[in-house]
């Protein structure tokens, strides 16, 4: 009898270790290849660089950053995605 619920206590440590395993692997797949995937997304951009200021332009919208890298303004192109 005790075999069978050490049987069943170790299936059951042994499932949540590997879900614990995977969940963690998807956490770190996504940290590593989400910038890759957003580029993929919002297609190619354009910068251009000014004295005080750069603006960049993608498929969502146009923004303006300072020389400090600090977002000033965005405008949204207005596709619905």
């Amino acid at each position: 009898m005790e075999k069978n619920i050490e049987k069943n206590i170790d299936k059951n440590r042994r499932n949540f270790l590997k879900i614990l395993l995977f969940g963690g692997g998807a956490i770190v797949l996504g940290k590593v290849l989400g910038p890759t995937i957003s580029k993929l997304i919002d297609g190619p951009s354009t910068e251009t660089n000014f004295q005080n200021f750069k603006t960049v332009e993608n498929k969502k919208g146009l923004t303006i950053f300072d020389k400090t890298g600090e977002e000033i303004f965005e405008i949204d192109n207005g596709a619905s995605e």
